[in-house]
This record gives structure tokens, sequence and C-alpha cells, in this order.
């Protein structure tokens, strides 16, 4: 099966996984399942198992229940869904006393980037904190953060071990060594932009504030926790959208970002997907998730879609910079996409249906 390929599954036919609003049926990515206790003791079958999904999908299942640092995040994750719920639900103006105008720290409302049809804006807010900020305790921290310390510290903790420990095996799988090895560009102590991101898509009657539009991860491996539907991937070969099922609580869904995918030398498969309200066109329920974002040293150097050398900084702040452009520029550049939509086999992959 070639990246990103896809099946039409009832969305219910899996038992005891998520069933799709209303029961309707719907194209569900037939992704694979990598467990990472077998991850943790090297077993070499799982370990070429997570090479080829990174090779060929880009996304994939993690299950987290089979040690001890997944049981704890998954045990983490609870407890930041109840902190989102009560964070998110209070008003504008207090939440906007957090919004730091940054892209890695702090809140940021709904409307702020591109949405998923031509002319709108995004349906979603974010709180964000930095892996840089809470290892140093610093003041800039949240104020709702600071009262819950001990939790963002294990969540983000437990969230870097894992994510570290893809990238150690996937160096294994590949044969890297020494300085070519993933994780020495991920190295403790050093600049970067890795952060916690929650997202809350709050219920909307509005056709101007819509989703999240496509694109490809800016980091190297994102860890997501998300319990309701929504996200899409997109499938070369029947050129459309096809919804990730969410799995019972015990696993996450990792992807492969541009980053990753440009210090592997374009081995790794950065995937293009979206966010978009399940039923009806508007999001008519509170929708939550949880991204943490890996991503390499800021002075990391790779080469960008174009052919152009790139520092991992520089390649982060302008393509958030093209998140908040017109679907015209978006169209016209290959940023937004990671420079996917070519290898998908269409230039130009719709902005909504």
């Amino acid at each position: 099966m070639s990246a990103a390929a896809v099946a039409t599954t009832p969305a219910a036919s899996a038992a005891a996984w998520p069933a799709f609003p209303g029961g309707k049926e719907v194209t569900v990515a037939p992704l694979a399942t990598v467990d990472l206790g077998r991850l943790i003791a090297k077993d070499v079958a799982e370990v070429a198992k997570l090479l080829d999904v990174c090779k060929t999908h880009g996304f994939f299942y993690l299950d987290l229940q089979t040690c001890e640092p997944g049981r704890q995040i998954l045990e983490a994750e609870q407890g930041l869904l109840r902190f989102m719920e009560r964070f998110f639900g209070q008003p504008l103006d207090v939440k906007m006393l957090e919004d730091r105008k940054s892209h890695t720290h702090g809140f940021k409302p709904v409307g702020t980037f591109s949405g998923t049809k031509n002319g709108t804006r995004d349906c979603y807010e974010t709180l964000k904190v930095s892996r840089a900020e809470m290892v140093e305790k610093s003041p800039k921290l949240p104020e709702d953060v600071k009262k819950q310390e001990q939790l963002f510290d294990t969540f983000i903790s437990l969230s870097h071990l894992i994510t570290q420990t893809l990238l150690e095996r996937l160096s294994d799988a590949l044969g890297l060594a020494g300085p070519a090895r993933l994780e020495q560009f991920h190295r403790d102590g050093e600049d970067t932009n890795t952060t916690l991101v929650m997202l809350h898509y709050p219920p909307s009657d509005s056709d101007d504030t819509i989703g999240h539009n496509k694109h490809t991860d800016i980091g190297s491996i994102t860890l997501l926790f998300s319990e309701q539907w929504g996200l899409q991937v997109w499938s070369p070969e029947t050129d459309s959208w096809a919804f990730i099922q969410p799995r019972p609580r015990g696993h996450a869904t990792i992807n492969v970002g541009d980053s990753l995918r440009f210090l592997s030398q374009k081995q790794l498969y950065s995937c293009l997907h979206r966010v978009i309200p399940p039923v009806g066109g508007r999001q008519s329920e509170d929708r939550y998730s949880i991204a943490y974002f890996l991503r390499p040293e800021n002075n990391a150097v790779y080469e960008d879609p174009t052919g152009k050398k790139v520092t991992a900084r520089e390649w982060h702040d302008n393509k958030y910079v093209m998140f908040g452009e017109p679907h015209v520029k978006q169209e016209a550049s290959p940023m937004l996409t990671g420079g996917m939509e070519p290898i998908l086999g269409s230039r130009t992959i719709e902005v909504a249906n």
C-alpha cells in the first residue's frame, strides 16, 4: 500500500472504536498500530514496522498501554483534558490575558489562521506551553499552568521521552550513527521550538470560521491525543480526504513532520492533513485535542522543498506566517504542505469539499 492509502470502510465497523456521528459510513484511513513497549525493548520486528509506516504513511496509532511511561501519560492526558475544559470555558477577555503573540507559548484566539474553505478563517483556539519554559519554570508560563505545574511538567517530560524514543528507534532502523542520528538534532539544552499545544474547537454556527486548513506539520514528530472525529489525511489513490478514526482510550496518534522528513533526506513521509467539522460543515460540539510538537534545534540546517538550505527556526517562523496568509497565497507556495502535493500526484489539492 502506498503512502496515505485509504480504504472505504464503515466508520463503526471496529468494535469499541468511536462511531462516526450519526452512524454515517465514511472513508477512513487504515493506519497501523505500533507498540511503544516493544519499541522501548528494541523489538526488531516492531522497529522495522515503525520505519515502514514512517516511510509509507507518515501517520500511525501508538499503543501506550504496554509500558509504564505510556500508562503514565494516559493518566496525565485525562488531567489535561479537565484543565482544558476549565481554561477554554473562561470568557475571551480572560483568556486574552495570556495572548503573547507567540507561536510557542500563550493563547491564540479563534480566527487567527486560514480555515479549510476559501475565504474562511480557522475555528480553533489554543493554549501553548513551550518545553523550554516548562524546564526553566519560566515566569512567563500562563498563570493557570503555574497552578498545575506538576501536571504539565509530567505530561511534557513523558511526551519528550516518547518522541525521543521514536527518533532513536528510527535512527537504528535507518542505520544512522554518530552525529547523523536523528536524536542528535534534538539535544537537551539546545534552543528549540518544541511545544505542547492544547486545541479547542468551540461550537459555531458561522460560515466564516471553519476547521483547520490542510497542512503538513512543521516539526519532527507530533504526538496527538484526540478522542473525537474531525482529523483527515489525503489519499493520492482516490484524490480525496479520509478520516482518521479515533482509537479507544489507550492510544495516541503519531505523525511525521516536515523537519524529520528533511533531516532524513526525504526518506520519511510527512502526511498532508486537516481538521473539519464531521457533520454539517459547522462545529456542532466542543472538540478538544492535545498535541506535543517535537521540533529540532533551531540552528539545525536542512534542505526545504525548493532545494534551499534553511534553519529549523527559519522554516518554523516562515511556515507560521504562511498559516495566516490568504488561500490564494498559500496555494502558490509549497510551504504550507511541505512540498508534498507534487509527491501526492496533485499540485493543488482542494481546499475543502
